[in-house]
């Protein structure tokens, strides 16, 4: 089962860390928030260093 990662945007304070640690999978969409882009697989060791040090536990596997 493939995990894909999951940002919460009602709790994101929009610091911008996940991005800077993953660009490959975080990203700033046109109406201006915080996503997660489609891949066929992502990166698990970005992605958990992303979660690691998001300020406000936003971020998590599904």
């Amino acid at each position: 089962m493939k995990q894909v990662p999951v940002l919460d945007i009602s709790d994101c304070t929009d610091c911008e860390g996940c991005i800077s640690l993953c660009q490959q999978v975080f990203v700033r969409n046109d109406a201006g928030f915080i996503e997660v882009v489609e891949l066929d697989s992502y990166p698990k060791e970005a992605v958990d260093e992303a979660i690691k040090n998001c300020p406000c536990g936003c971020i998590s596997w599904e």
